[in-house]
């Protein structure tokens, strides 16, 4: 971009430097009817299609060339102060070299004929130019080049006949009706546009229905025991037929192996697919996407997702619209990601589905994504009672090196036993100086520890007692229809029996009932942990009511 940046700016001082512009004899009136006319060209934005911007400022360009060279400069300089959705200095300045270096070539050239084929040649000229630099081979349309160039010559007629009364107090009107003509040629674009507009919402309406009736099959196959994975992959290919995605790829986390299982796709070849299902990912891998500044409902989406960044500007558009997609941050990009979250009950993500080049080659509006989020809650909430579903789910509750449940199941059957007004007792564990044995002996030793204490809790408590793993070396175990002094019984039980487990091991512990509770269940964890930190300031290895 810099090359060219050098090159524009090159043209613009050759083609000034010959054509003597004469500042001295500048007139105001003319010099502000310039910039207003340039500015104001310049800020009607008509758009022919989903890429091409029509050029607009023409409108200020060729007035300043019936003024003189002078005031092509002017209206040069007015278009790098113009308000564009690029506020960036070297945006604003490469366009501004862009139509500084098509418009002074243009007129460097035209000036040496007569004035109707000068007008002529410069509308001519500056488009061709325009073209070349701005579109150049790759991405030059005929039927784009061609209409713009119409609506170029429509300002040949008032331009030439604003020289007959360049004297005239008339002469600002007539060279204003060109901007007129380029009004109508926008309204007429809009209108065109507003066509395709209507089509577009008809086809996302179509696609929505389709949707809602081949997922109604999905949902009647349940009931008749359809296995998850032929689910799934049904699901899969209402995507790709019905929301118009050529790669679909739907997972799920096993939790037990902190692992991601590929369960059914659309769109890539066999090979591929059995590639990528041996790929070992970790679950933390993909959740580094799902961060909150990616997230739109049920949905994440992540531009460029090979180069992640703390900064992040992208918003979608509000809906599918021409006027919105002559932005090339709107394109699709073969690095985008498209995430939809797969969630259980509690809202905790257990799977996702990766949707990955649109057949509109668009990034989603937030329309889109808002049919996305509703088709991913249906999802989720059709393989709520699937086999695969609950096996997720369950593995979900459990923390993965004990095999306990986890610290989210906990407050979770914290909230059901308020609900209910069951009668609980928490005791809270913390096992003494746990550190200095990972220190001395190595986090394998310690794991191992961990996993035959939570074996020891299951085996002391009673089988409708729940055992928790809260983090690191921490244990809370939930006890109903229990008395306090059950409560500590057997918990005295526990400590006999680390004893004779590991007499090098102990443990400090608090207990609470939900009558020392005051606003909410989740307070009964909060007090044995309080009177766990009393027992270990005590001497730690014992229980405190």
């Amino acid at each position: 971009m810099k090359i060219k940046n050098l090159i524009l700016l090159g043209i613009t001082i050759f083609s000034f430097y010959f054509l003597r512009a004469d500042f001295e004899n500048v007139a105001l009136i003319d010099a502000l009817m310039v910039i207003a006319l340039t500015a104001i060209s310049d800020n009607i934005k008509v758009y022919w299609n989903d890429r091409n911007r029509l050029v607009s400022n023409t409108v200020g360009f060729v007035y300043a060339f019936l003024l003189g060279p002078q005031y092509i400069l002017i209206s040069s300089l007015v278009i790098f102060f113009s308000k564009t959705k690029h506020p960036e200095i070297s945006r604003k300045l490469y366009r501004t070299l862009v139509f500084s270096a098509s418009y002074s070539l243009s007129a460097l050239i035209s000036y040496r004929f007569s004035p109707l084929l000068a007008i002529f040649l410069f509308l001519t000229i500056s488009k061709i130019i325009n073209s070349i630099i701005v579109e150049g081979r790759k991405d030059f349309i005929f039927s784009v080049f061609m209409y713009e160039y119409f609506y170029f010559l429509s300002l040949s007629p008032f331009s030439y006949l604003y020289l007959y009364f360049e004297f005239s107090p008339f002469k600002y009107m007539i060279i204003s009706v060109n901007l007129l003509i380029l009004l109508l040629f926008y309204l007429i674009i809009k209108t065109r546009n507003d066509k395709k507009d209507e089509i577009l919402r008809t086809q996302r309406m179509r696609k929505l229905n389709d949707v809602i009736v081949n997922f109604s099959n999905v949902i009647r196959q349940l009931s008749l025991k359809v296995p998850s994975e032929k689910i799934l992959d049904q699901i899969a290919e209402i995507i790709q037929k019905n929301m118009g995605y050529s790669y679909v790829l739907i997972s799920l986390f096993n939790f037990k192996s902190n692992k991601v299982e590929r369960i059914a796709q659309r769109g890539l070849k066999k090979e591929k697919y059995e590639k990528i299902k041996t790929q070992e990912v970790p679950i933390s891998e993909v959740l580094k996407f799902m961060d909150e500044k990616y997230n739109y409902k049920d949905t994440y989406f992540i531009p460029h997702a090979n180069k992640i960044s703390e900064t992040y500007t992208y918003q979608p558009r509000d809906e599918v619209s021409i006027d919105y997609l002559a932005d090339n941050q709107n394109l699709w990009d073969p690095n985008d990601l498209l995430l939809l979250a797969l969630r259980e009950e509690r809202n905790n993500i257990i799977g996702y589905i990766s949707l990955d080049s649109p057949e509109n080659n668009l990034r989603p509006s937030k329309e889109e994504l808002n049919i996305l989020s509703v088709f991913a809650q249906l999802v989720s909430l059709a393989m709520e009672h699937s086999q695969k579903f609950m096996e997720i789910k369950e593995q979900a509750d459990r923390d993965s090196l004990t095999g306990l449940f986890n610290h989210s199941k906990l407050f979770y059957d914290l909230e059901n036993c308020e609900k209910n007004k069951e009668n609980i007792c928490a005791v809270f564990i913390d096992l003494d100086d746990f550190k200095d044995i990972n220190d001395k002996y190595g986090h394998k030793f310690g794991d191992e520890i961990l996993v035959k204490f939570s074996q020891l809790l299951l085996n002391t408590v009673r089988n409708k007692d729940r055992v928790y793993r809260y983090g690191g070396d921490e244990f809370v175990i939930l006890f109903t229809d229990i008395s306090k002094d059950v409560g500590k019984n057997i918990i005295e039980r526990l400590y006999a029996a680390i004893r004779n487990f590991q007499s090098k091991i102990s443990f400090s512990a608090g207990l609470s009932t939900c009558d020392e509770v005051i606003n909410s269940y989740k307070e009964i964890v909060e007090i044995a942990d309080r009177k766990m930190y009393l027992s270990k300031k005590q001497g730690k290895g014992s229980l405190r009511e």
